[in-house]
């Protein structure tokens, strides 16, 4: 029995498909925001800003009158 196609170009295929949706999730916005560079604000910065906070919650420091 004939195949109509070969084992290394399935592969290949898949590999080039697989590339192509890992490099469109990099490229996509939400990738970038969950990675902190969308400008908003996520667990990670919420964490690293309450490192300089006066409360355990995160509330800022009040200004010395």
């Amino acid at each position: 029995m004939q195949r109509h196609y070969k084992r290394w170009r399935v592969i290949v295929i898949l590999l080039l498909i697989g590339g192509a949706v890992v490099a469109d999730h990099i490229d996509s916005p939400t990738f970038r925001m969950n990675m902190g560079e969308g400008g908003l604000e996520t667990t990670l910065t919420q964490r690293q800003s309450q490192t300089s906070a006066c409360a355990p919650c995160g509330a800022p420091c009040r200004p010395e009158d």
